[in-house]
Parts: C-alpha cells; sequence; structure tokens
C-alpha cells in the first residue's frame, strides 16, 4: 500500500532552448545537479547552498541589482575569506580571488535571472542566525563561535510580504518567470523534533499563501513525496536525515514528468544515453567491435547537437571524437 502524491504537469514545460535558475537547499541542489548533468541550460546556486528564505531572497535580490562585493564584505577566519552571504565554496585564502568568484557569478548568474523562464526556489529552514553585533542574517557562519549568533524563528507574515515584494519586482524585469517554491525533506535536527516540525510547517504556510496570491507562483511537493509517499528509511541516507539515492531518483522521476516537456524528456533520454556510453569501461578498448561503437557514439553526438544547437555536447563529441589522444 502507498499514499502516492499526485502531481500534475504544468502547462508551460521545460524545453532545453529554455533557461532555468535555481536557489536553496536539498532540491534544488539534487534535481539541479541532474539536469545539468544531462546538459539543460540551468545557473544552479550562485551563492552556493542557501537554507533559510532571508538569505535565499537577499541572494535574488543581489542578482537583481547587481550589488558588487567590495572588501569590507568579505572577512578573514582560519586563514581563509569568507562571505556571510555565500556558501563555503566561495572561500578562499586569496582575498582577491574571493572577491572575483563572487563577482563574476553575480554577474553571470544577473543575466540568468533576466533570460530564465522558470525559478525554482528549495526552502530548508525558517530558523536563522542573526549577528550579535548588527543583527543581520547570515547565510552561514563558517565555523565561527556559536557565541557571536543568536537565533530565530521567522513568521509566516515575514516571509511572504519579503517574497510578494520581490517577485513583484522580477516581473517587472522578467515578466516571464514562473517561480516553483518546494521544501526541502531534510531535517535541521538542531532544533530538535518539534523544533524542526514547526519550522517545516511556517515553510509550507508561507508557500501555500504566495501560491494563492500570485498566478506566475507554483509549488513542487518534494516534502510531501518523502514524508507521504516514501515513508521508508530505505529512501534517506546512512544518517537517516538527507536523501538517499533511491528517494533523490524517485523524485527526479516525479519532477520530469511534472516540469519536462515531451520533446525535452526525449532528448534527454538520448544524453544519458551518451552519459552511460562515456562511463562505459571495455574489456578490450583496440576491438573492432569497441571501435565501432565509439564510432557510434560519435555520429550520435553530432547529430543531437546539429538538430539542438542550443545543447552544448561539446563533452561527448570530444570524448567520443576519431581524432582523441
Amino acid at each position: 500500500m502507498r499514499t502516492e502524491v499526485d502531481i500534475k504537469k504544468v502547462i508551460s514545460p521545460i524545453d532545453y532552448a529554455q533557461k532555468i535558475l535555481m536557489m536553496g537547499s536539498c532540491f534544488s541542489e539534487h534535481i539541479g545537479e541532474k539536469l545539468a548533468q544531462r546538459k539543460f541550460n540551468i545557473d544552479l546556486n550562485p551563492f552556493g547552498v542557501l537554507y533559510n528564505p532571508v538569505s535565499i531572497a537577499s541572494g535574488i535580490q543581489k542578482l537583481l541589482h547587481q550589488n558588487t562585493y567590495e572588501e569590507k564584505d568579505i572577512f578573514s577566519h582560519q586563514g581563509w575569506w569568507h562571505s556571510f552571504d555565500h556558501h563555503s565554496c566561495f572561500s578562499n585564502p586569496d582575498k582577491q580571488l574571493c572577491l572575483q568568484n563572487i563577482n563574476e557569478r553575480l554577474s553571470i548568474s544577473g543575466q540568468s535571472l533576466r533570460d530564465s523562464v522558470y525559478l525554482f526556489v528549495t526552502f530548508g529552514t525558517s530558523w536563522v542566525y542573526h549577528q550579535k553585533s548588527n543583527g543581520r542574517v547570515v547565510s552561514n557562519c563558517h565555523q565561527l563561535p556559536d557565541t557571536l549568533f543568536e537565533t530565530q524563528l521567522l513568521r509566516v507574515g515575514d516571509i511572504v510580504r519579503m517574497y510578494s515584494l520581490l517577485i513583484q519586482d522580477i516581473a517587472s524585469l522578467n515578466q516571464e518567470l514562473k517561480w516553483v517554491f518546494t521544501v526541502s525533506p531534510v531535517r535541521h535536527w538542531k532544533n530538535g523534533p518539534e523544533g524542526n516540525q514547526v519550522s517545516k510547517a511556517t515553510l509550507l504556510l508561507a508557500v501555500n499563501e504566495l501560491n494563492s496570491m500570485f498566478e506566475q507562483v507554483d509549488y513542487f511537493p518534494a516534502y510531501e513525496i518523502f514524508m507521504d509517499d516514501l515513508r521508508d528509511y530505505r529512501f534517506y541516507a546512512d544518517d537517516l536525515i538527507h536523501p538517499g539515492t533511491q528517494g533523490i531518483d524517485y523524485t527526479w522521476r516525479k519532477f520530469k514528468e511534472t516540469y519536462l516537456s515531451d520533446s525535452a524528456i526525449e532528448t534527454l533520454k538520448s544524453i544519458e544515453s551518451l552519459i552511460r556510453a562515456k562511463n562505459h569501461r571495455p574489456r578490450n578498448a583496440g576491438s573492432s567491435e569497441h571501435q565501432e561503437f565509439i564510432k557510434k557514439q560519435y555520429q550520435s553526438a553530432l547529430s543531437l547537437s546539429q538538430k539542438n544547437p542550443y545543447i552544448d555536447l561539446d563533452e561527448f563529441i570530444s570524448y567520443f571524437s576519431p581524432d582523441q589522444g
């Protein structure tokens, strides 16, 4: 027996020719990686993984207004330079490289915000960390002492007001943009089971209200898929908190059925075939059979590229090229 989550296919599904922007935690990261591997035109987490609605909204605002980062906006800790707005993947022991990487990505992703047809936003928690010194909400504490921060649980109304203004601001820039909110199924156990449930409920209520307020807002039930459909720890990783491979793959199938056009799904199958072929390790690489296999994959990659010039298939064309090496 199962309680499968039924999701209707969207009216305007995504094609390969369109651009996608994804921000947030868990769902955005896992599904975004699968889209990127399959050569969709996706900009994934331009600030790194973010968890709370305030930090995600702040990031989107910075993409909108192109607020360039300066030396005063980063700090040094344990020999590395960090930004409170960014995940540690942007941290660097070189101050100038840290700023350069942050600002280059800011410029690229700012254009993505203007060009994308879909913006997927995944909320992880409604608990936020404030710096005691100035009250600022940080995206990442970067292993600084807990004594420098205090926690706060956001209210539903705070999130709704924040994103209502943001959705309207973005609409003046990109009228075609559709928003899809999701809530991460990852438990934030630091706040205990009750604190985690209150946090998730806050996020779900806020998203539900935004969905009812704006025609361009949708909700994908990643949280419900794990809580109601995949009610078994075999769908989780070894820590029993984060989604495991089976759970991610199942959610990916649901996402494809909901948001990808039929033509995109067919093209995706061809690209997945090239991925499997590239990962194949033959027993005898010099055999005539394997050389014929390589030639066939090269022709497939060329043909697919000619039919879809907006898809970057250079990885496969180069790999299977008869001139390689």
